[in-house]
């Protein structure tokens, strides 16, 4: 079996690697960053931001447009496959679609990308290298850059998701607070489980000091009157 001196190694090696992965990443997005949030605060009332891959980088698509939901920005995962199977129907002109494939070369996701242009209102890549077909075909890239992979054989989606999952992230949190959303359209949104509760408690304590700072006030007040 591996020992526990093994997996503690593997995982501070993995963690390390990953981490460098991150601050290069950070390092690489400019002004690229600020086209992607101009394009998807240019949905229109009623459009939706719907996000498209497949493989690990569907999944990493599905967790993106979960978290925007969640936190006022209207998305939703259409798998590359089945949109080229008549789900692109469900997209709206005013729509952008976010396309997940490090390679860039994705054939369902290229195609599914080429398909939102003609209905949709533009489309971000997040991708490897703006020097790929996606890279080169979409209206805004967002370039990961070479990424080796953090698995014994170097190949299997590792670094390169947790970079696609970041700068997702980055984009759900930005336009999140440029909208001003706040912990009570939070609550609306997002009711249930412990982080429901966490900020259900949050709010009411929120609330009870706010009541409290407002009778301090009233009584120096009155204070001052007798005074």
């Amino acid at each position: 079996g591996v020992s526990l001196v093994s997996f503690c190694c593997c995982c501070c090696v993995v963690s390390v690697e990953a981490a460098k992965t991150l601050q290069a990443l950070a390092g690489r997005v400019g002004s690229s960053f600020d086209s992607a949030v101009a394009l998807i605060e240019s949905v229109p009332p009623g459009g939706r931001v719907v996000l498209t891959g497949v493989g690990k980088s569907g999944h990493v698509a599905r967790k993106v447009a979960a978290s925007m939901s969640s936190t006022g920005t209207c998305a939703f995962f259409m798998h590359a496959s089945e949109a080229l199977h008549g789900d692109l129907g469900s997209v709206r002109a005013g729509d952008v679609c976010i396309a997940i494939s490090y390679s860039g070369e994705t054939q369902e996701t290229l195609a599914a990308m080429r398909g939102f242009q003609k209905l949709s209102g533009g489309c971000v890549a997040i991708t490897s290298s703006s020097r790929s077909t996606m890279g080169r075909e979409c209206d805004v890239c967002l370039e990961l850059g070479s990424i080796t992979e953090l698995d014994h054989n170097r190949l299997a989606p590792t670094a390169s998701t947790a970079a696609a999952m970041a700068l997702g992230d980055a984009l759900t949190v930005v336009i999140s607070k440029r909208r001003g959303f706040t912990r009570r359209d939070f609550d609306l949104y997002h009711p249930g489980g412990q982080l429901g509760l966490q900020n259900k408690i949050a709010l009411a304590a929120g609330e009870l000091g706010e009541k409290l700072l407002q009778e301090d006030r009233k009584g120096s007040h009155r204070a001052e009157e007798k005074l």
